[in-house]
């Protein structure tokens, strides 16, 4: 089998689009339709249904999408082995984090990893899916659920809590809650409920308040959404303290108030233990997180 096709195949089946596969691979729509044609006639089965709302695998596509998943994520393991074996941490390091954590708190702090290790090429995955480790879709994830499987190393790397936050100009407004009854005369910021949040009592304000009916919620299925909202004043909500820094004008207000706590993992395959390059960057992030919480 054409080698080329395969990978064309394996990146359509992932998404179950052909539009964002061409944006991956940098290849035309029509190219990328013409090559799964070859290999369906090739391989003399139809891999995918064509319906109106977009693909889905038949028994034989999923039958060659599970071989070829498994195929090309023992390569990726077995190149991340190969090029960690020189004596300075170099090559490519592929980092999977959630949207709120890796766009607040991650991104901003990767320039200082890179100065530090100028030989690691680095890539991070910035999304609320779940990333398969032993398939070599990322070499480390920072999850906010402990990882259960036996194959994969885990690391606590930051204990943090939900506070509950609000703008300067909210506070001129409408002024700063005493207590948790005069929320309900206030307007709350949240996470949307149309969708599975990737933060474990990410509403955990809504459950604060006495009197739900008699607020006015603004729900968006967005964290770093929910943020930008609460920092440009429309209103008060709960969000990690990690997404607090002096640019996103982030107020706490109710500091006494008991809210829940949660940890985000360094996770990673355990046949990577020993890495170079991951000890490197875990090393990196633990110094980090020290620093945030000494400066706190």
């Amino acid at each position: 089998m054409d080698w080329d096709k395969l990978k064309i195949f394996h990146n359509v089946a992932l998404d179950l689009n052909i539009s964002e596969a061409a944006n991956k691979m940098n290849i035309s729509h029509s190219s990328i339709s013409r090559q799964i044609s070859s290999l369906e006639k090739y391989l003399k089965v139809s891999l995918f249904h064509r319906h109106a709302r977009g693909l889905s695998l038949t028994e034989q596509g999923s039958i060659l999408f599970k071989t070829v998943h498994d195929v090309f994520g023992k390569i990726a393991i077995t190149e991340a082995q190969l090029t960690d074996s020189k004596e300075k941490p170099s090559g490519p390091l592929k980092i999977a984090a959630t949207v709120a954590f890796g766009t607040t708190w991650l991104a901003p702090r990767i320039d200082k990893f890179i100065s530090l290790y100028p030989d690691i090429n680095l890539s991070i995955r910035i999304e609320n899916k779940y990333t398969d480790l032993s398939r070599g879709e990322a070499d480390v994830a920072l999850r906010l659920k402990e990882p259960t499987q036996m194959d994969l190393v885990k690391f606590p790397l930051y204990a943090f809590q939900f506070k509950i936050y609000s703008s300067t100009e909210y506070i001129a407004k409408y002024g700063i809650p005493k207590n948790l009854e005069e929320l309900n005369d206030h307007r709350i910021v949240a996470f949307g409920n149309d969708i599975e949040p990737s933060i474990p009592d990410v509403n955990c304000i809504l459950d604060l308040i006495p009197d739900l009916k008699k607020a006015k919620v603004l729900y968006i299925s967005n964290m770093y959404g929910v943020m930008r909202a609460i920092g440009g004043g429309a209103g008060i909500g709960a969000l990690p303290e990690y997404m607090k820094s002096s640019k996103n004008n982030l107020v706490p207000i109710l500091p006494d108030i008991e809210t829940p706590k949660a940890t985000i993992y360094f996770t990673y395959p355990l046949n990577l233990k020993g890495s170079k390059k991951i000890d490197a960057l875990r090393d990196f992030l633990v110094r980090e997180v020290n620093k945030e919480k000494s400066s706190s």
